[in-house]
């Protein structure tokens, strides 16, 4: 029996919970193993997002789907959300108009006035008739003083409370399908806002506390994974309520980043790295940071083991249409140091060549402003073209010279990893922890000293004047590698008592 847990699972995701349903979908389609999902985070609307990965196919018919706050709620929270339909009962449509209040709409926004004052707000879901929350206005303090929100089908499913004069948040409450409130949480009224205790309504009509969310989360593991299980973690927020669960049953602790930050072990990976002795296998990405976590916590090579991302080995990976640019893919972050390739791009530019730069990426953080004032300093407006985010990396691989990254740390680097697998080479800082793990100097791509901004321009033009012949990835990050890996894993786990 095997078992995911994870915080949340957003419609809308990025890298570990993409890898998280990744290695999900593999494991099950390659070794016949079906997987349990075990979320900790409140979503009323969940049954929807499992809709939306089963018809992207990102999980199976058979991958199963479990979630805190449902089973809190005897199985009596999560609905599959339904069309408006003739004689239906559900959804629960709710029309703008309240009697002796003025109503004013702004698309889904509604505001009601009472003697032209503000009493209450709906927000409607996205062209519905289905409230998505409503706030009850306090008449003097103008702040709100009560939220109801409701479900896709208009289900009251959560009531929020503050105080009318702090605008504090200080309870809330939860309620199943039935309209019974199954889980009550106060918090303290003060700037910290720090959560008090968690009361949990039993079906038996008892009442258990809980002093803290974690606490809640063992609670959860105790009743729901059985004994023999093999529980897979890859969050850190949940090593304690995994550690702390009673059950007899193997923890497998998935590390997907960096767990040094400067010289230090970061916070959030201390506790899983000092209690060895409960973990039964830590899984890393690279033997770079498997030797780090050795040299500093003595963790034995039986309960360690480096299994890398994988792909399918592209069979062809010739590239006829190379024209003179190079290219940047990923995220515009500070940790990814962007400024570095442009300066790098411009003393490359000082020694005669008139190659283009390509950055392709989403601006989460609001840098892409800083990163066009740099270009427009160094003077580089019609040499370095900010793309935007792309569906299609292998179209612009298959057309650069190299592809570039100047990152202060990489947990594996899958741009890398693609970069590679369509024949394009990678110039990059050597830096934490993937890039000497994928690239292999001077055969499929230049490894630089980290922030050696002049020595990375020096790549660019050993790239640009040399002809990388056989670009390719390693045949350790390919799918049947990764299905040896993971197969040698689950018998090691499952196994290990009779070793």
């Amino acid at each position: 029996m095997l078992y995911r847990i994870t915080s949340t699972l957003p419609p809308t995701h990025g890298g570990r919970t993409k890898s998280l349903l990744h290695r999900v979908k593999f494991l099950e389609t390659q070794l016949g193993e079906i997987s349990t999902i075990l979320t900790t985070n409140y979503n009323a609307n969940y049954k929807n997002v499992y809709r939306i990965f089963r018809n992207k196919e990102l999980i199976t018919e058979n991958t199963k789907l479990d979630n805190l706050y449902d089973w809190l709620a005897n199985y009596n929270l999560l609905e599959e959300p339904v069309e408006p339909k003739l004689f239906r009962k559900l959804p629960i449509q709710t029309k703008v108009k309240i009697r002796g209040l003025e109503a004013i709409q702004e698309g889904d926004n509604v505001k009601y006035y009472k003697d032209n004052v503000h009493v209450s707000f709906r927000k409607y879901y996205a062209n519905k008739q289905i409230m998505k929350f409503e706030d009850t206005i306090n008449p003097n303090s103008q702040k709100v003083s009560k939220r109801k929100a409701f479900t896709l089908n208009g289900r009251l499913h959560k009531i929020d409370y503050f105080d009318d004069v702090t605008a504090i948040k200080t309870k809330e409450e939860y309620y199943d399908k039935k309209g019974d409130v199954y889980l009550k949480k106060h918090f303290t009224n003060d700037e910290e806002n720090k959560l008090i205790d968690i009361e949990h309504l039993t079906k038996r009509g008892e009442t258990r506390t809980f002093n803290n969310e974690k606490a809640l989360f063992t609670y959860y593991y105790n009743h729901v994974l059985p004994n023999g299980s093999v529980v897979f973690n890859d969050a850190r927020l949940l090593d304690r309520p995994l550690i702390d669960c009673e059950n007899d049953i193997k923890r497998i602790l998935m590390f997907h980043s960096n767990h040094i930050q400067g010289n230090k072990v970061r916070h959030s990976y201390k506790l899983a790295l000092d209690k060895q002795e409960i973990i039964d296998k830590y899984i890393v990405l690279t033997e770079y940071q498997k030797h780090d976590i050795q040299s500093q916590f003595g963790i034995d090579d039986n309960k360690i083991d480096v299994i890398p991302h994988f792909v399918s080995i592209a069979q062809s990976n010739r590239r006829d249409e190379v024209e003179d640019q190079f290219c940047f893919i990923g995220r515009l972050a500070q940790e990814k140091q962007i400024d570095h390739i442009i300066k790098a791009f411009d003393i490359y530019l000082k020694k005669g060549y008139s190659s283009k730069l390509l950055v392709y990426g989403k601006d989460k953080e609001g840098n892409l402003n800083t990163l066009k004032q740099l270009v427009k300093t160094l003077q580089l407006e019609d040499k370095v073209i900010f793309k935007g985010h792309t569906n299609h990396p292998k179209e612009v691989f298959s057309k650069v010279i190299a592809s570039l990254l100047t990152s202060r740390y990489e947990d594996f680097g899958l741009s890398i990893m693609e970069s590679i697998n369509y024949g394009c080479p990678v110039i990059s800082y050597n830096v934490r922890y993937g890039p000497s793990e994928l690239i292999t100097n001077h055969e499929n791509g230049i490894l630089v000293k980290k922030d050696d901004i002049e020595g990375f321009a020096d790549a660019m033009e050993m790239a640009r004047n040399i002809h990388f012949k056989d670009v390719k990835l390693s045949e350790k990050f390919s799918v049947e590698q990764a299905s040896n890996n993971y197969q040698s894993l689950i018998d090691d786990v499952t196994h290990a008592e009779n070793k």
